[in-house]
């Protein structure tokens, strides 16, 4: 049988206390240390006969009579270490193998030796404690096999794997490999802030904030574009920033709300010139993150080598939906949406449309070559410069492989009358209630009209990270945001609401779904509570999908009022979570009324009609077993 985690623990405590016992720190600050392992292992020739030390963390131990082997591990690799009671001592021998465990951190001083099997090893002539752990490491073997788990604990998740491990090093690799290649061609990094008055520069909903100095509410910025900018106007000719955004909205495999965006803006920079740019950049990146420029991703394999095709958007867009975007109607677009099953809001207009009915086009783009994608209608950007050739499109590119988007330019807009014009436009999508459309920055008009360069500027987030490394972005990101833990169960629990109509009760079946209409409301609304977790799922295009896919949701049934009586007080018992219906709810819409009328009422008297019981799978089923589906 199992040891349950809390007697494990105990019985760390009880090593711990030994420790102490004993007149020994078990969380010293200093070390001994001369080498690191992989520096043991590497200078192992030459290191022989001297006496050196080594500390890590103990991932393996096993004892053989009066020897113990362990292999410890740092930051650099694994070492092999034997304890022997002859060189120990007796007591220094036995306490070792009585108070130390697979996690402790442990310093071993001695000299290296090659055992008969062939494995460097240092013989330890002392040993010391440099940290107790009190919770057992989950099993190598195993690892962490639960998603959330892993990226919750993502330090045990990296400490297990060492692909995960490896992961995170390449990430370093790739944006530092960004930031040299701008560096050596003269670009100058900037710190924007993050906290903006207004936020820009992107169409996504922010996140708001309040600064208590100031008394005043901020939004974390949803992009680095408009300061940058402003930049030019000071006389910066090529300016970028490596930083954090963050977008109030929805996950997918490729979206997260708190992520890493690199974005530059390069004064006299035109829009062919950036994609040459664009296109070395990616090359050198990718070569020295990844070895190769032939990158699998999601089962295809990308070239990213050589020179990029472009492909025109309203050619495309054309091509797939026989709609041409340089005539066609907003009344046309909702046509093709509506035949296409494509939903969009009540305040979509053209640009919104556009955009809703091209993301079932692009998936007709070629995946195993990245493209430019380029030539797209005026409504889409409102910080891109008008084509000269043809107003009604921009100069914006955006870099596709793999069926997505990973990186986006533009030639900037610069020209403050058409700005303001643009800005205006965003802001009537606002109120018409598009809470992702841009707000009005009066101060970078502003700025702008002191007079701002001609200029190109480009963004990529680690989205282009995730996809080369064939992983979700969550996956890509050492700790991503993660739905919240704590309250009725844990997230990883495995949760079960069922809502139980009084079949004694005399209704129609529309107050049936009335009252069903009514718990689930009651229980959605319970303070500083979310109704159940919602999951985000993706189709095979990629299109996603919100639902709770978690949980078990089901209708039963109570004979009578006195059955529902005797379950909600057992529910209260158990402290499961509880809603109510009662037939007052469904004689009047009264509020204050249904209020008066149970205030005269003994609990006894009241009617149930309904009631929502949440909680623990295993806990709800064994009090519901016995009650029959509502048919």
């Amino acid at each position: 049988m199992n040891e349950r985690l809390e007697d494990i623990i105990a019985f760390r405590k009880k090593k711990l206390q030994a420790f102490i016992d004993a007149g020994i720190n078990p969380y010293p600050s200093t070390t001994g240390r001369t080498h690191t392992n992989a520096e043991a292992l590497e200078q192992f020739g030459q290191l022989q006969g001297q006496a050196i030390t080594v500390v890590g963390r103990i991932r393996g131990m096993r004892a053989m009579g009066k020897l113990t082997f362990a292999h410890i591990e740092d930051g650099t690799g694994r070492i092999q270490v034997l304890l022997k009671a002859d060189d120990l001592g007796e007591d220094k021998f036995k306490f070792f193998n009585e108070n130390f465990d697979i996690g402790d951190f442990v310093e071993a001083a001695g000299s290296l030796f090659t055992t008969k099997t062939g494995e460097k090893t240092l013989q330890a002539s002392s040993y010391k404690i440099l940290a107790k752990s009190l919770l057992p490491l989950p099993s190598e073997h195993y690892g962490l096999e639960d998603i959330e788990t892993r990226l919750r604990k993502r330090y045990l998740d990296i400490l297990l794997d060492p692909q995960a491990k490896e992961l995170f090093v390449k990430k370093e690799k790739f944006w530092t490999a960004m930031r040299e290649f701008l560096v050596k061609r003269g670009f100058l990094e900037l710190q924007m802030p993050i906290l903006e008055p207004t936020t820009g520069g992107a169409e996504a909903e922010p996140f708001v904030t309040h600064h208590n100095a100031l008394d005043r509410d901020f939004y974390l910025r949803i992009s680095l574009e408009l300061p940058l900018k402003k930049m030019l106007v000071a006389g910066y000719e090529k300016v970028f920033e490596i930083g954090r955004i963050f977008r109030n909205e929805g996950i997918s495999p490729t979206h997260l709300q708190d992520y890493t965006q690199m974005e530059f803006y390069w004064a006299y920079g035109d829009f062919d010139k950036l994609m040459q740019f664009c296109q070395e950049m990616y090359q050198d990146v990718i070569r020295q993150t990844f070895g190769t420029l032939k990158i699998t991703s999601g089962g295809v394999t990308c070239d990213w080598s050589g020179s990029w095709d472009k492909v025109d958007y309203m050619q495309l867009f054309k091509q797939h939906t026989g709609i041409d975007l340089e005539t066609a109607s907003d009344s046309d677009l909702k046509k093709y949406a509506d035949s296409q099953k494509i939903t969009y809001e009540s305040f979509a207009q053209r640009g919104r449309l556009i955009d809703l009915i091209f993301k079932k086009v692009r998936a007709s783009i070629p995946t195993d070559k990245p493209v430019f994608l380029v030539n797209q209608p005026l409504e889409l950007e409102p910080l891109a410069k008008r084509d000269e050739n043809n107003p009604k499109v921009v100069q914006r590119m955006q870099i596709i492989a793999y069926g997505t988007e990973l990186g986006k330019g533009f030639g900037e807009l610069n020209d403050p009358t058409d700005q303001r014009a643009r800005f205006e436009m965003q802001m009537k999508l606002r109120e018409a209630g598009d809470t992702e459309a841009q707000m009005l920055d009066e101060e970078y008009l502003e700025a702008m009209e002191y007079g701002m360069p001609p200029a190109a500027g480009f963004g990529v987030s680690e989205r282009l990270f995730s996809a080369l490394a064939d992983k979700s972005i969550r996956e890509t990101v050492v700790f991503p945001p993660m739905k919240d833990s704590n309250g009725p169960a844990k997230a990883k629990d495995t949760l079960l609401a069922v809502a139980i109509l009084n079949a004694g009760a005399k209704l129609e079946p529309w107050q049936k779904m009335n009252a069903v209409a009514h718990l689930n409301a009651s229980f959605g609304a319970r303070q500083g509570k979310k109704l159940l977790y919602q999951d985000q799922i993706s189709t095979k295009d990629k299109e996603p999908i919100n639902l709770n896919i978690q949980h078990a949701i089901m209708i039963k049934t109570a004979p009578s009022n006195a059955s529902m009586k005797d379950i909600i007080k057992s529910a209260k018992a158990r402290k499961l979570e509880v809603a109510e219906f009662t037939r007052e709810m469904i004689e009047t819409t009264n509020d204050k009324k249904v209020i008066e009328e149970t205030a005269k009422k003994k609990h006894a008297d009241v009617e149930h009609l309904g009631v929502l019981v949440f909680g623990k799978k295993d806990e709800v089923e064994q009090l519901t077993a016995k009650l029959p589906l509502y048919e």
